[in-house]
């Protein structure tokens, strides 16, 4: 889903393009005859402006912030979640300080906007530097403008609800084969680009089998959303960790060097065996296979294979020194 307190439409999305926003701000503003029209969107951290009306006339341009605490007409409007209008500003003392009547804002009308969930987006406003007296048609007007900048917050959500979905494993919640592939050559690109290490280990419940045959599926499945919790309670955020089907888990890291693999399996190993314990599972161990990318241009499924070799080799090692 999207996350409601962070900054959305920074950065360019295949997913959403807010030409379509920047349309429908310039419409409102021609139909309300007004100099300049906004999508404001808020977080804990600003009131960022996201989309600004094109006139020569508008001082304010898409990516201008204004602080959390500053007294400002779009705070009060999601502080009620409620229309607000100010025909004229300076006979209103509350707004003596609201560092937009420095510029000369005299009139303000604006609307919030709702995340799918509820909680509040932003805002959609229209400002002048004269006094206005909008009728009621073009207060429901702004409003129906509005709902079209909510619809496409809803749709947006869904698709990216779905690309989740498509995404993530439905057992474990990590990332499926497909994610894998794609985010851990985007990784590899990235490490040849930058010039970093990267390492694959390839990771194997030991006597999965039995385990399943024995105790059940449902057992079985624990055990798997188990070791998923362990990866992602003790590897990094940026590490892409995903499972590939079965019991084969997969994790991308960087690293600094060899030296610290076998530490970090060794640990990831004693985790699993502790959170099994907790959860009333049979103890279980890991295979952990590694590959460190060994040449710039490698691919992950280069890369892969060889980490899956080398947990073959330790699996067999593990059967004979019993």
């Amino acid at each position: 889903m999207l996350e409601v307190n962070k900054w959305s439409f920074c950065q360019p999305d295949n997913q959403f393009s807010l030409q379509k926003w920047q349309k429908t701000v310039d419409l409102m503003t021609e139909l309300f005859s007004a100099p300049a029209g906004f999508i404001v969107h808020k977080t804990d951290e600003a009131y960022r402006i996201i989309v600004s009306s094109e006139q020569r006339e508008n001082p304010y341009h898409a990516g201008i912030e204004l602080a959390i605490d500053d007294n400002i007409f779009c705070k009060k409007v999601l502080k009620d979640m409620a229309p607000l209008y100010i025909p004229q500003v300076s006979l209103d003392n509350q707004w003596d300080d609201c560092p937009l009547t420095v510029d000369g804002v005299e009139s303000y009308l604006g609307v919030p906007i709702t995340w799918p969930s509820g909680e509040p987006f932003g805002t959609f406003c229209v400002m002048d530097f004269k006094k206005t007296d909008y009728q009621h048609s073009l207060l429901e007007l702004i409003e129906q403008l509005r709902d079209m900048v909510e619809d496409d917050l809803a749709l947006l959500d869904n698709f990216t609800q779905m690309r989740e979905i498509a995404m993530l494993d439905p057992l474990t919640n990590i990332y499926n084969r497909r994610a894998l592939n794609l985010l851990c050559q985007h990784k590899l690109n990235l490490a040849a680009r930058l010039g970093f290490n990267i390492c694959c280990l390839f990771i194997d419940i030991d006597n999965f089998k039995p385990l399943n045959d024995k105790h059940g599926h449902e057992v079985g499945d624990k055990a798997l959303i188990c070791l998923a919790d362990t990866l992602k309670q003790y590897l990094r955020e940026a590490d892409i960790i995903g499972r590939l089907g079965g019991d084969e888990f997969i994790a991308v890291l960087q690293v600094k060097s060899n030296n610290c693999i076998e530490a970090i399996s060794y640990k990831l190993n004693e985790a699993f065996k502790e959170n099994l314990k907790h959860m009333a599972i049979p103890e279980l161990n890991l295979s952990i296979g590694s590959g460190i990318v060994a040449q710039p241009k490698e691919t992950f499924a280069e890369l892969l294979k060889r980490a899956d070799e080398d947990m073959y080799e330790k699996k067999q090692a593990s059967k004979l020194a019993r």
